[in-house]
């Protein structure tokens, strides 16, 4: 008997659908914008601090100088012989030292103290831009139009004559055109070498009595391109400058020109005196007649 042997169907194995992948790794695009907002935002942050700092510099930099109110002259009551306490003539000796000193002792004495002050206060202050800061001196006295006694910074205190030259063509043109003379004194030489005629052809005198001059001069306090050109002319012109200093003479008629628009400005900006004033900054820039100086800035006591 034959048995036949009954075979079972293949057992079916149901799946599922499978889900779908689902990536969860951050993408090279999410990886790049979340890189440039942490950037735009650090950037912002220290954008907003340099202006908060910026803001507050300047502000502390327009605060007006405190000072003592300026003393007043006190006038004497004199009588018909004059006032009653007469002065003490000075002997002989003592005259050669009330004398007016020369023009070159006045420079060294003054590029001595500028020296001084200036390594006095390099590291905590700084020098700024040795192109605009001069010094300056003038010889008989106060201002002219002050009253004597009066709490006033002197000119060459208070003034800043800044000239915008590209090339020495240039600023030796506006030289020539406010008559703006070079002038050389020390190293040993007698009296003080006078360049004019920058613009064309330098020329030099030899002044040796100074006794006559009187007019403001400014000289620098830092090596400077100008400073540069000025050396240039000052060598055209024949003149040594081996161990002196060089300087630059104001004429008075620029000199009146630059105190009326100074007072003028101040009064504008509601001074009404000179005395009020600490510090004038000139700008001398080039207009259809030629050169001019305008003023930049201005500070109040």
């Amino acid at each position: 008997m034959t048995t036949t042997a009954e075979t079972a169907p293949d057992d079916v194995v149901h799946k599922c659908p499978s889900a779908v992948d689902i990536d969860m790794r951050t993408s090279r695009f999410e990886k790049v914008s979340s890189f440039y907002l942490t950037l735009i935002l650090f950037l912002g942050v220290i954008v907003s601090a340099l202006f908060l700092l910026w803001t507050l510099n300047r502000w502390a930099s327009q605060e007006e100088i405190r000072h003592s109110p300026p003393t007043r002259t006190a006038w004497v009551q004199g009588t018909e012989n004059g006032l009653t306490n007469g002065f003490d003539e000075p002997s002989r000796d003592e005259y050669p030292a009330l004398q007016e000193p020369t023009l070159d002792a006045t420079l060294v004495a003054v590029t001595d103290a500028a020296t001084q002050t200036a390594a006095s206060f390099e590291g905590a202050m700084g020098l700024g831009d040795s192109q605009n800061l001069a010094r300056g001196a003038r010889r008989g006295g106060p201002d002219p139009g002050s009253e004597n006694g009066v709490d006033v910074i002197p000119r060459f205190n208070r003034w800043q004559l800044n000239f915008s030259a590209a090339d020495l063509s240039t600023y030796a043109a506006q030289l020539d055109f406010f008559g703006i003379e070079l002038g050389v004194v020390g190293g040993g030489i007698q009296g003080v070498d006078i360049v004019n005629e920058l613009s064309t052809q330098p020329k030099s005198r030899r002044v040796v009595d100074t006794s006559d001059e009187k007019r403001l001069y400014f000289m620098w306090k830092n090596p400077s391109p100008l400073m540069m050109h000025e050396s240039v002319l000052l060598e055209a012109a024949g003149v040594e400058l081996t161990d002196r200093h060089m300087i630059r003479f104001i004429p008075a008629r620029l000199e009146q020109q630059l105190a009326d628009a100074e007072l003028e400005f101040a009064v504008i900006a509601g001074h009404e005196s000179e005395t009020e004033i600490a510090r004038t900054v000139f700008q001398c820039v080039a207009t259809e007649d030629g050169y001019e100086f305008r003023i930049a800035d201005q500070r109040y006591r």
